[in-house]
């Protein structure tokens, strides 16, 4: 009988002792600090805050401030704090939860950025970019306006200029910077030409076609194709590339390379490479410039995103780069659009006789004024232009008036 009570109690003791294993590692510990600078005081943000051995992690927010949840099958593990250009923390998830509130101060350390650990910044960065991401609505308008642009192009051919063109374009968008797809932002915006001026004839529809659309799709705060979308972020490598200034205010440098190029996350249809830097303020996320750099295995005269039939092109691709920069203004509160870079370099081979040639291409457009008070509502885009040349009007237009209303 007694053996019986024994057993009965060790068996009591033992299922009780699981449930309450059971239920301490199906808890969550919650670890909450402020990290600030030994030398300063001030807070730092964007730390990594990681659990060591997990890919659990956390990043502090603009105060400096952190929330790191930890289940409980983790609470013998240790935490890990690092932040570019301070000295690493570390102490046990025990010690850390037994704390309210956990005030770490941080020791600086002039570190070079190439020695700081990769996978100490990616969370950080990503955290970054996603700050930049939700800030958009407060950063730029949601509402319809206008772009009225200077915009010009030239084509070259074995370093001779081929045509030049340049016009005055005034745009519509329909939703202002409300982020979509690519294809509804094509829809909502549109555009016609106020003035051109060319080097050459119309002869063909082609001849009187521009580079307008893709210098659009080079808005990557109005796109989604792009390094500004929170479901590509774990698509590319990032690393910090500097921390700079802009009229007073921190810039934090990201450069990316994305590790598999595809239409949705590079807006090209035959990319094979895709990198850049991307400058972000720390004040309030705004992007304020974007610098990418692409690769890709061929190209259609209708557009990047564009698919071409190979067996219709006379000339084979042997090398195809270009490079764009989109920069960003602060206008009466909210940013906008201010200037577009777009350089491209072909290197084709004729099928036929083995002849190569190289072709360069050099697109831009700077935005003149943004019209925000009742907006000229466009219905299509003009693509393509024929008009006849107004020497008045180019002897009175002002390129750079950069003005808004």
């Amino acid at each position: 009988m007694i053996k019986k009570l024994i057993f009965a109690l060790f068996i009591l003791t033992y299922v009780a002792g699981t449930i309450q294993a059971q239920e301490e590692e199906q808890k969550t510990i919650r670890i909450v600090g402020q990290l600030t600078n030994a030398a300063n005081q001030k807070a730092i943000p964007f730390a990594n805050i990681g659990v060591k051995d997990t890919y659990i992690g956390a990043a502090s927010n603009f105060d400096g401030y952190f929330e790191l949840k930890v289940p409980g099958k983790h609470a013998n593990k240790s935490i890990q704090i690092s932040a570019v250009g301070f000295s690493t923390y570390n102490s046990s998830i025990k010690e850390c939860s037994a704390v309210d509130t956990l005030r770490i101060q941080l020791k600086p350390v002039n570190y070079k950025i190439a020695e700081v650990e990769i996978t100490a910044q990616s969370l950080v960065l990503i955290k970054m970019l996603q700050d930049a991401i939700d800030n958009i609505p407060e950063n730029y308008l949601q509402t319809p306006f206008n772009y009225d642009i200077y915009y010009r192009a030239e084509k070259s051919e074995n370093d001779k200029l081929e045509r030049k063109r340049e016009a005055a374009i005034r745009i519509y968008d329909d939703k202002g910077y409300v982020r979509e797809n690519a294809y509804q932002v094509f829809k909502e915006r549109s555009y016609k030409f106020l003035q051109v001026r060319k080097n050459f004839t119309n002869n063909s529809l082609a001849d009187g076609s521009t580079y307008l659309d893709e210098l659009l799709e080079m808005d990557i705060v109005r796109s989604r194709g792009n390094i500004l979308n929170k479901n590509h972020l774990n698509f590319y490598d990032l690393s910090l590339d500097r921390v700079t200034e802009y009229e007073n205010d921190s810039i934090w440098v990201i450069a990316y390379k994305s590790k598999k190029p595809i239409l949705s996350n590079t807006s090209d249809y035959y990319a094979t490479a895709y990198s850049g830097k991307i400058y972000i303020k720390l004040k309030d996320f705004s992007v304020i410039k974007n610098e990418t750099h692409v690769v890709a295995s061929n190209y259609s005269p209708q557009g990047r995103s564009f698919y071409v039939n190979p067996e219709r092109q006379d000339w084979k691709p042997i090398k195809i780069e270009y490079d764009f920069s989109s920069t960003y203004k602060e206008h009466f509160g909210y940013y906008y659009l201010s200037y577009v870079d777009y350089k491209r370099s072909h290197e084709l081979e004729n099928k036929k006789t083995g002849e190569k040639k190289k072709i360069n291409i050099n697109a831009e457009m700077l935005i003149t004024k943004i019209i925000t008070t009742k907006p000229e509502v466009i219905e299509n885009r003009a693509y393509y232009e024929n008009m006849e040349y107004d020497e008045n009007f180019w002897n009175n237009y002002n390129i750079i008036f950069d003005g808004a209303e």
